[in-house]
């Protein structure tokens, strides 16, 4: 069972033709069998069923229309007991049951990290709220930190860059007095969940930025806030996971996308 989770960068606006032929093409060669995505900008329901069609997923959820940044999720097969949850969301979040597995597909905010912290604690209470024995797959682009990768940002360079944007942007805070926030994900773990890409990969791998979005007279800063987690009872079915880096996801989007593989 695979599960991929892609942020498409307004809609993949860099795929700008009718049903995104570029985008259906490369999601038909990795053949996912549920796809998470975020910002599905431009998209109606009717909109993301034909796309999600043409590349061989015959159900598919947004969760609003006319939001600027809506979640959506596809899939190969039938999703049901579906919640949309966008009240007291900065974009929102849809929570469902796809071949037996409940899934979440989140886009935190990408600002304040208060904000972060009362979207994830929804989030996470709504989830404790469903909660049955078993299956739990949460996917998404949470716009924050892992304290598992903590390592790979001790040069300062991240948090710098974040001090930055708050001096231009105050009263918006991204650090947490002054240090990167780790509390958001931190909860997830404290959830029971785990990381897929950790239960597989000691090293750090970003997801932002990709390729072409790499500065160009500076080094980049990169983060990973892409992520998939999974409940206990998935821990020993995860098979693989990686950070999906080709010719496509290199231009396309400004992140990299998540792909998990679980035995069934």
């Amino acid at each position: 069972m695979r599960f991929i989770t892609y942020n498409l960068l307004q809609g993949m606006k860099r795929d700008s033709a009718d049903g995104r032929p570029v985008f259906t093409d490369w999601v038909k060669k990795m053949d996912p069998d549920v796809l998470a995505l975020q910002e599905v900008t431009g998209f109606t329901q009717a909109g993301l069923e034909s796309m999600a069609a043409a590349y061989g997923h015959p159900y598919a959820v947004l969760l609003i229309e006319g939001e600027k940044y809506p979640v959506a999720i596809t899939s190969k097969y039938p999703i049901t007991n579906v919640k949309r949850v966008h009240n007291n969301m900065d974009r929102g979040f849809i929570v469902s049951e796809i071949a037996g597995y409940q899934t979440v597909v989140v886009h935190l905010t990408p600002f304040d990290y208060r904000k972060r912290q009362q979207e994830i604690a929804l989030l996470l209470a709504e989830v404790n709220n469903l909660r049955k024995p078993g299956k739990w797959v949460l996917m998404g682009d949470f716009n924050t930190v892992s304290p598992q990768d903590s390592l790979a940002y001790r040069d300062g360079r991240l948090a710098g860059a974040y001090q930055r944007y708050e001096q231009k942007y105050a009263p918006i805070l991204k650090l947490n007095n002054g240090k990167l926030d780790y509390s958001v994900i931190q909860q997830v773990l404290d959830n029971g969940f785990s990381d897929v890409l950790k239960l597989k990969h000691a090293a750090f791998h970003k997801t932002v930025h990709p390729k072409a979005f790499e500065p160009k007279t500076r080094a980049d800063i990169p983060s990973r806030i892409d992520f998939i987690f999974v409940s206990t009872a998935l821990r020993k079915g995860v098979r693989n996971a990686r950070v999906i880096t080709d010719g496509f996801t290199d231009h396309y989007s400004d992140h990299y996308p998540v792909c998990l593989d679980l035995e069934r």
